[in-house]
C-alpha cells in the first residue's frame, strides 16, 4: 500500500482531487486531514488543505458485483436511441437560459428581507458574512454571494451545508413572492468549481469503466450534480449513465454501452 497526499482549497476539493486522480468515487476514499489550511492575512499567504490517504488495491475496483447483467437489460436498445436521448436534453438545458421573466413588483423588499434573514442565520453559525444579492430576470433567479472568513464551514462536505441553506433561503424568499423565484446561493465560486470537478471526475470514471469493462456506482448526489455527470458523458459513444436509488441516496451509475 502507498501513502499519497492531495491538496485543495477546501477539504471537499482535496477529496475530489484524490478521487479524480485515482478514478474512484470519493466515498470510497479513506483519509486524514494533515493540514486544515488557512485563509492567510488579507487574502495573502493562503495555505491549501492537505489530506493523506492510503491507496490499496481494492480502491482500483469500486464495482457492485451483481449489477452488470441488470444494467445490460436497461441499455439493450438499438443505436438509434443515441440521438433521441441527446437532442431533448440539449433543448431542455437551453430553453430556461433564454427565457426572460417579468421583474416582481416587490423584489427590492424581498432582497432586503432576505439579506437580513441570511445575515442573522450566518452570524448564528459563527460567521461574519458580507452579502451581495441581485435579481436576474433571465431565469428568474435571485443570486446571493457570500464572502468572508471561514467560508469552508458554510460550504460543508460536498456543499451539503450550502445546499441546505439555499433550500431554506428559497422557502423564505418564496413566502414573500407571488411567483416562484429560483435562489442560487454561492460562496468562493464554489458552484462553478464543483461543476468543473464533477466533469473531470466523470471523464476519469468513464476511462476507468472502459478499461475494466465494469460499471461504477458514484456517491449519492443531488439532482443538479447528477445532471452534470449525465451531461459530461452523454456524447461519449462507448459510455451510458443512469440514476439509481431514491433521494437522498440516489446516485449515478456509469457503464459501457451495449
Amino acid at each position: 500500500m502507498a501513502v499519497t497526499r492531495f491538496t485543495g482549497k477546501t477539504e471537499s476539493d482535496a477529496v475530489m482531487n484524490a478521487a479524480m486522480e485515482l478514478g474512484i468515487p470519493s466515498t470510497e476514499i479513506q483519509y486524514a486531514v494533515i493540514d486544515k489550511g488557512s485563509n492567510g492575512f488579507l487574502g495573502l499567504f493562503k495555505k491549501p488543505v492537505i489530506i493523506e490517504l492510503t491507496e490499496e488495491e481494492k480502491l482500483a475496483e469500486p464495482v457492485m458485483e451483481d449489477k452488470p447483467e441488470k444494467t445490460a437489460e436497461v441499455q439493450a436498445a438499438p443505436e438509434k436511441k443515441k440521438k433521441q436521448v441527446q437532442e431533448p436534453k440539449k433543448a431542455a438545458s437551453e430553453n430556461p437560459k433564454e427565457k426572460v421573466y417579468k421583474r416582481p413588483d416587490n423584489i427590492d423588499q424581498i432582497i432586503d428581507d432576505t439579506e437580513a434573514y441570511l445575515d442573522e442565520v450566518l452570524k448564528a453559525m459563527g460567521l461574519v458574512p458580507k452579502l451581495n444579492l441581485y435579481y436576474n430576470t433571465t431565469g428568474n433567479v435571485l443570486n446571493i454571494n457570500v464572502t468572508g472568513e471561514k467560508m469552508g464551514a458554510l460550504i460543508g462536505k460536498h456543499g451539503q451545508t450550502l445546499d441546505a441553506l439555499q433550500y431554506l433561503t428559497s422557502l423564505f424568499v418564496n413566502k414573500e413572492s407571488e411567483a416562484f423565484i429560483k435562489v442560487k446561493l454561492d460562496t468562493e465560486n464554489y458552484r462553478e468549481r464543483r461543476q468543473e470537478t464533477l466533469e473531470k471526475l466523470a471523464l476519469s470514471i468513464a476511462n476507468k469503466v472502459k478499461k475494466t469493462k465494469k460499471p461504477v456506482h458514484l456517491e449519492p448526489m443531488n439532482p443538479n450534480e447528477r445532471r452534470i455527470i449525465h451531461s459530461a458523458l452523454q456524447r461519449d459513444p462507448k459510455i451510458v449513465t443512469k440514476s439509481q436509488g431514491k433521494d437522498p441516496y440516489r446516485r449515478v451509475v456509469v457503464m459501457l454501452k451495449k
